[in-house]
């Protein structure tokens, strides 16, 4: 009788099924039909252990047949006596390289730092497991593929390749027994020989591997825990993953190195063009290319896709692609493969997207209505209506798996198509009344925080709206250098989102926010994008209830084309909104901005007597008003005017007066101007050394202020101070430099400067300096700038 033939019989006598057998000894029931039908050997570990699970003496089993090749239950230890393993096939299980590549020759080098570890001793060389990561259609498994058959000859002993469907349309991820079944056999081991525990199969992967020189792609992977029990012990082997998350459990534990890849770029997505479509067809028209790769945000899987749809019709201009993709609505229709649903783009980011839980699932979605594409912790709580560290949370969650990208510290950005994606979802899954709601939010915090740098910039500014919404929290600075950085960092937004406000119909936001912006755009000198907020805010503020809006607005636009150098527009403006403070005497704040404004733009002109005039009435307007700021800033400009007309005493009166009032809050800038314009009269009357002190502590209040615009007046006046107490070595450094500002905020001042210094170096006799600095309005009236 052969062995077999009594393992049969003594289970068929204990009542025991085959199946039960096989999960008492942790082998495979197949395995164990063969040996019982003679098909294969048993071995002296099979026979303990079938002697154990059915309870009898050994010797009852009698010696197996022949002896053989076998695995010892659970810890895969290779019975003594037993005859080697046969050696392992070698499998090149590499899918196909990709047809059309293009770029990433900066990945492909840093992925060749892999194959020195693929030759390294344990503890030398780099890391056997890199990563690439990315978001879902940025090309990690095409360079995967490109790079592991390029580095395919460094590995004699074979090639393992997996897709892991972590993320696509076949269902649940896959296991890693699977896996780890799949590669055991196509490195030669017999299916009766695998064992059916993942720690098992995991540990014979490890053995067969441990003198090998094998690369593994394991592509499209979950989790670090689906990948982990793949991983090979032997220093010769490498590993290579791709995965839409960042896989930080494998970059910790398992020492992986990581690449990430961004959208491509420009150029390199153009050449991806020209490969798929033929360098003619580009080459013909290199301006829609170049909009075309802006259109599918450089991403690869759509500007493949974008070249199907050309290809397949001959016809189809890049310029007709270009409209087509132009509309949001119908962005990612276009950015579908008509006969491969897992091509098109909404399909493949559906595939993150449904892996979320619902928390950040939703997250995502109201996420991307921001009207920009840049989020904080704190304007993404205002969106999502939770706390900042909440905010913050979900957005290094929703960063990990490449829904959102870390543009900087603690900035966070979407890719154009995921916005649009997530915007489409939202308007499906999310009530209108919640969207709203969270744009609302989202208004309401950027404009507290404009006011609340505005209050910082100069002191006394009345908010732009109304009282903030509940559960918004207001950024909060520590002074003035943060309130501006803070309005530097979030300029792009709060344009965008001024933009969106207007044609979304939401007037309120739309004029609200350039106006709280009011004492930024004034301070950094950002004339375009002031001029177009501004012209926004007149725009919408004409369909306002709120009386003042259109108002403020018109202030608002004037002064921007004051500084503009558009003269003509802005005294439009500027009158227009006197006349509805005339028609209307319930807004004196307006009022005085706008007499500011107006007379600023005359004094630039040389008009300095009707600026006087115009100024005049505004001075009881500030008084009236019980702001001290707006009263200061008019006597600054008063004194100012009565400089320009010669009237010394008149001038140095009204500046004393403007500098004994104290407002609340400090500032800088309207105290440095009066400084400025007061040692302009001291040097006017040979008062030298005063006028020296007046220009140096106005220096200093305006570089504390960063005016940069005051900063070179205030050195061309002090240069004027020293070249008259024949002391030009003191007196050119501060021309020089006063030059380099006035240039850089294209004050006009600068070519008469540029004579002075000519006349100077030269030696030859200066020519007379030119009119003091001029004062520009800022603070709490509507028109303050």
């Amino acid at each position: 009788m052969t062995f077999g033939e009594r393992l049969r019989g003594l289970r068929e006598e204990r009542g025991i099924s085959l199946a039960e057998l096989a999960r008492a000894t942790s082998y495979s029931k197949s395995y164990l039909s063969r040996v019982e039908t003679g098909r294969r050997p048993g071995n002296a570990a099979l026979a303990a252990a079938c002697a154990r699970a059915l309870g009898v003496d050994p010797d009852r089993l009698g010696p197996p047949d022949a002896p053989g090749t076998g695995v010892a239950g659970p810890g895969n230890t290779v019975a003594a006596g037993s005859a080697a393993p046969p050696p392992p096939a070698v499998p090149v299980q590499l899918p196909p390289a990709p047809g059309v590549f293009a770029g990433r020759e900066a990945a492909l080098a840093e992925l060749d730092g892999a194959l020195s570890s693929a030759r390294a001793r344990w503890g030398e060389g780099g890391p056997r497991v890199w990563v690439i990561d990315g978001m879902g259609g940025i090309g990690k498994t095409a360079l995967a593929v490109r790079w592991a058959h390029r580095a395919r000859d460094r590995f004699p002993d074979g090639v393992l390749f997996s897709d892991l469907a972590g993320h696509g349309s076949a269902g649940a991820p896959r296991e890693p027994g699977e896996v780890l079944d799949g590669f055991l056999r196509a490195l030669g081991t017999d299916t009766g020989l695998i064992p059916p525990g993942v720690a098992d199969r995991s540990a014979l992967l490890r053995t067969l591997l441990a003198e090998r020189r094998v690369l593994l792609v394991l592509d499209n992977a979950a989790a670090p825990a689906q990948v982990r029990p793949l991983l090979p012990g032997a220093p010769g082997c490498v590993v290579l993953v791709t995965s839409r998350t960042r896989m930080a459990g494998l970059v910790v534990r398992d020492g992986a190195r990581r690449v990430t890849l961004d959208p491509l770029p420009e150029e390199q997505a153009v050449e991806l063009l020209r490969r798929t479509l033929g360098p003619e067809r580009v080459d013909a028209d290199p301006a829609a290319a170049r909009e075309l790769v802006r259109r599918c945000g450089r991403l690869p899987l759509a500007l493949l896709v974008a070249a199907e749809r050309a290809l397949s019709r001959p016809g189809l201009t890049l310029t007709r692609v270009n409209e087509e993709l132009r509309s949001d609505r119908t962005r990612l229709h276009v950015l579908a493969a008509a006969a491969d649903g897992d091509s098109a783009l909404r399909v493949v980011f559906s595939w993150s997207y449904r892996a979320l839980a619902p928390e950040p699932a939703r997250a995502f979605r109201l996420l991307a209505l921001h009207p920009g594409a840049a989020l904080t912790a704190e304007s993404a709580a205002a969106l999502l209506g939770t706390t900042a560290g909440n905010a913050g949370e979900l957005l290094d969650l929703l960063a990990d798996v490449h829904l959102l990208e870390l543009e900087a510290p603690e900035r966070f950005r979407f890719h154009s198509l995921l916005q649009v994606y997530g915007r489409e979802l939202a308007e499906s899954q999310d009530p209108p009344r919640d969207r709203a709601a969270a744009l609302d939010r989202l208004y309401d915090w950027y404009r507290q925080g404009a006011d609340a740098a505005g209050r910082l910039l100069e002191p006394g500014a009345r908010p732009a709206g109304a009282a903030p919404l509940p559960g918004v929290r207001a950024p909060v600075f520590g002074g003035v250098p943060d309130a501006v950085a803070w309005c530097e960092a979030h300029l792009a937004d709060l344009l965008s989102v001024i933009r969106y406000a207007a044609l979304a119909g939401r007037p309120p936001a739309a004029w609200q926010l350039p106006f709280a912006l009011w004492s930024f755009f004034h301070r950094r000198h950002h004339r375009a994008e002031w001029l177009n907020a501004a012209r926004i805010a007149v725009a919408a503020a004409a369909d306002s209830p709120d009386p003042r809006a259109l108002t403020v607005s018109l202030v608002l636009l004037g002064t921007a084309q004051v500084h503009a150098g558009r003269p003509v527009e802005a005294e439009i403006h500027l009158r227009r909104a006197l006349e509805r403070c005339a028609a209307d005497r319930s807004d004196p704040e307006s009022e005085c901005a706008a007499r500011n404004h107006l007379a600023e733009l005359m004094l630039r002109q040389g008009r300095a007597a009707e600026a006087l005039e115009l100024l005049e009435p505004a001075l009881p307007l500030g008084r009236t008003i019980g702001h001290r700021w707006a009263e200061r800033v008019t006597l600054t400009n008063l004194g100012d005017a009565s400089l320009r007309l010669g009237r010394l005493a008149d001038a140095e009166r009204l500046l004393l007066e403007a500098l004994s009032l104290r407002p609340t809050g400090t500032d800088h800038r309207t105290e440095g101007l009066a400084l400025l314009h007061l040692g302009t009269v001291h040097r006017a009357l040979g008062r030298l050394p005063q006028a020296v002190g007046c220009l140096r502590r106005a220096l200093e209040l305006h570089r504390a202020a960063g005016d940069r615009w005051a900063q070179g007046r205030t050195l061309e006046q002090l240069g004027h101070a020293f070249a008259a107490l024949e002391r030009p070595a003191d007196a050119l450094p501060l021309w020089q430099e006063a030059l380099d500002l006035m240039t850089e905020t294209g004050d006009p001042r600068a070519a008469t400067l540029t004579a002075q210094l000519a006349g100077a170096r030269g030696g030859r006799e200066l020519p007379p300096p030119g009119a003091p600095g001029l004062r520009r309005w800022r603070g709490s009236a509507p028109g303050r700038g």
